[in-house]
């Protein structure tokens, strides 16, 4: 069992500094060769200093980050990571809020996080859908728009001509590289 702190900070842009988490993770007595940091948006999974310190984790390890918002931005990446975490023996800390997640407080704060995700994933897709339904009963569907046919004919003449690139077609008439195929084939079957 290795029982030894990690600390991880992160920033969403590379514009934002990272010395504020970095002092309060030092002042907890993160060592430098146990500190990771990454300057991404929490959202993207490519993280990579945190991928290199999660493999570096063993059972008894502690990770301590600033806040719950350091380690992710969404609630589920940040329950998983955690579940993760538990099932490995690994310790999580969050210093901002104060929460130690292997005891009972922290297990409990755990569990009501994981249940108002769940709550807010249903709000979201019951609420999609009034959406949807509101908007057919009004005739919008959605999707997008289809392509002027005129537009397209004229892509198609063009490049029937075979004067002119996929890119100068797209640039006299708006007309995308996969509209024009689409058009085409449809063409091709109906000859």
């Amino acid at each position: 069992m290795s029982n030894e702190l990690f600390g991880y900070a992160r920033v969403s842009t590379f514009d934002q500094n990272l010395d504020r988490q970095i002092d309060e993770l030092v002042r907890y007595g993160i060592q430098e060769d146990h500190l990771y940091t990454d300057k991404f948006t929490g959202a993207t999974l490519a993280r990579p200093a945190f991928e290199t310190m999660n493999q570096r984790l063993r059972e008894g390890d502690v990770v301590i980050t600033e806040s719950l918002s350091r380690l992710s931005r969404t609630t589920k990446d940040l329950l998983s990571v955690i579940e993760d975490w538990q099932h490995r023996g690994i310790t999580y800390i969050s210093l901002k809020e104060s929460i130690d997640f292997s005891t009972s407080t922290g297990k409990l704060i755990l569990t009501v996080m994981a249940s108002i995700s769940e709550f807010e994933r249903n709000i979201m897709k019951e609420r999609v859908k009034e959406g949807i339904t509101a908007a057919r009963a009004r005739g919008r569907y959605g999707g997008r728009k289809p392509t002027d046919s005129g537009k397209v004919a004229k892509a198609m003449k063009l490049y029937d001509a075979r004067t002119h690139s996929l890119a100068e077609i797209k640039d006299i008439t708006g007309v995308s590289q996969s509209v024009l195929y689409r058009a085409l084939r449809k063409r091709n079957l109906t000859e």
